[in-house]
């Protein structure tokens, strides 16, 4: 397989990983956003807004820069492996077609979690985003683990920008009718100033929190 032929399928995978997967190729776009889709595209940008405010990063666009620009993100954080949980289908996706653009060696949440060294980003795919705050929203509905955003030094957030909602009454409603054991709320990186007022970033998790909204 020529190197041209191996960039086209990381590409691929990665608007698979996207949700791009589902749209038909051609698929026509509407001349003029509905309400409602202006609706979201305002909760988009508030959401992304308000996380940069915490030093969070946001990264969006064709799957070719964002591919680009969370590899150059987390080189530049010194990370050198990535894990997933093996349930989550568009997270390992978007883990495997990055792992030539590190290079980046590929790791388990049990690894991490036994002390493996290496500096890691933990892949998942969020439930919600709430725009008011900037806030990722993950829980361990359906079994799902929390370790990518509790453990890793960089965690990357696989977000949909139609699972963003408006405030945190309505992330709560999403879990009214089954409510899960844990529900995690990541507002940008880990932070702490208990220890003679002196800021501390990664205390209790990652160091930093990207989001590709999707």
């Amino acid at each position: 397989m020529t190197g041209v032929s191996e960039r086209h399928l990381l590409f691929r995978r990665l608007s698979a990983a996207l949700g791009r997967h589902g749209e038909p190729a051609g698929a026509p776009h509407p001349a003029e956003p509905t309400s409602s889709a202006a609706d979201a595209d305002g909760r988009n940008v508030r959401f992304s807004r308000a996380l940069a405010a915490t030093g969070g990063v946001v990264l969006s666009g064709p799957p070719e820069e964002a591919l680009s620009a969370l590899g150059e993100t987390l080189r530049a954080e010194g990370v050198t492996a990535l894990f997933f949980p093996p349930e989550d289908g568009d997270a390992r996706r978007v883990a495997e077609a990055l792992v030539p653009f590190g290079p980046f060696s590929l790791t388990t949440g049990e690894e991490v979690r036994g002390g493996n060294p290496a500096a890691t980003a933990g892949f998942r795919t969020a439930d919600a985003g709430i725009a008011e705050t900037g806030t990722v929203v993950e829980s361990s509905r359906g079994g799902k683990t929390l370790l990518p955003g509790l453990l890793s030094d960089v965690h990357v957030a696989i977000l949909p920008g139609s699972s963003i909602v408006e405030r945190m009454d309505d992330a709560f409603a999403l879990y009214a009718d089954d409510p899960p054991r844990n529900i995690s709320f990541i507002s940008g990186p880990s932070k702490t100033a208990d220890i003679e007022q002196t800021l501390t970033v990664g205390a209790h998790g990652p160091k930093k929190i990207i989001v590709l909204l999707v």
